[in-house]
């Protein structure tokens, strides 16, 4: 089985005021999934805001590397068409939350996973659901750009090739458009058949966008998208972040808190595998309700 390599998360740098500028595993539990208990997260204000329409709802999460735990009972909603993002200290369990959304922790050997996932009121894990058609409904873009070594073309292409799409014209359409929805279009409709790999970071960032939206998924989940980024490229994602959540729901891992306190409309803090606070972010980085919240993000400690 081909394992996925957690990426690490950078630390945040201590003292900055991100609004303001700018165990063991379960004994008897074998390798796998099981379903969840009720969710008790409903009773805590500070991890329940009020979601008039969650497209996800994570019901008493858990996850074991072997014996050691990785999240702990997360119970959240996320709204359809915003961007909610998350927050915390390196090793705190975002990425590992992030792709259990799609499934990709299940490529990993030694995985236990608890707790329910429900995808427009389905849940992920129900034998019924094909994994490549639900990983074609919620798309993933990672910390590191990762263009095949293809054209721009086939890059985007690809996931419509794969889907049995082959018509030149057609393929001609969606990956325009895809381009166009991805901010990059005009910097390569001359060079579509160059090769990706010649281009800059964040070209090839929003690129693999590009690609992932090329298959008009629901959801996108960004695994820390800038982290190698200069600022300009940046700025470039979160101009189109804010673009895309017109059209779709965004989940956002960042060890960037200004840039959380940028880009979304939701923000959840995670330290060590639990879920601390969930919230609107203008509130949860200007009033929060947990002493801990305000403690990481005030810089004394993260």
């Amino acid at each position: 089985m081909i394992a996925f390599q957690q990426t690490e998360e950078q630390p945040m740098v201590d003292g900055e005021r991100a609004f303001r500028e700018g165990g063991a595993g379960p004994s008897g539990l074998q390798a796998g999934y099981a379903p969840a208990p009720e969710s008790s997260a409903a009773g805590d204000p500070a991890l329940s805001p009020a979601i008039d329409k969650p497209i996800l709802e994570i019901e008493k999460l858990s996850l074991w590397y072997g014996k050691k735990l990785a999240l702990k009972e997360i119970s959240l909603e996320i709204p359809a068409k915003q961007i909610t993002a998350f927050i915390g200290p390196s090793g705190c369990g975002k990425s590992t939350f992030l792709r259990c959304i799609n499934r990709l922790n299940d490529l990993i050997d030694d995985v236990t996973i608890t707790g329910r996932i429900l995808f427009e009121k389905g849940d992920i894990h129900d034998p019924s659901v094909e994994i490549n058609a639900l990983r074609k409904r919620i798309g993933m873009v990672f910390q590191k750009s990762n263009p095949f070594p293809k054209s721009i073309y086939e890059n985007v292409a690809y996931g419509c090739r794969i889907q049995g799409i082959h018509k030149r014209s057609l393929l001609d359409e969606i990956v325009e458009r895809s381009l166009r929805g991805a901010a990059i279009w005009d910097e390569v409709k001359d060079r579509l058949d160059e090769s990706a790999l010649g281009m800059s970071g964040g070209q090839q960032q929003r690129l693999c966008i590009a690609r992932a939206i090329a298959v008009e998924p629901e959801v996108i989940l960004l695994d820390e998208p800038c982290s190698a980024l200069d600022p300009i490229a940046t700025a470039k994602i979160e101009e189109l972040m804010e673009d895309l959540k017109k059209d779709y729901t965004l989940v956002i891992v960042t060890h960037n808190m200004q840039q959380a306190s940028r880009v979304s409309d939701y923000t959840a803090f995670l330290y060590m595998g639990e879920l601390i606070e969930y919230g609107l972010t203008r509130q949860l980085f200007l009033n929060p309700m947990k002493k801990q919240t305000e403690d990481y993000i005030t810089g004394r400690f993260g």
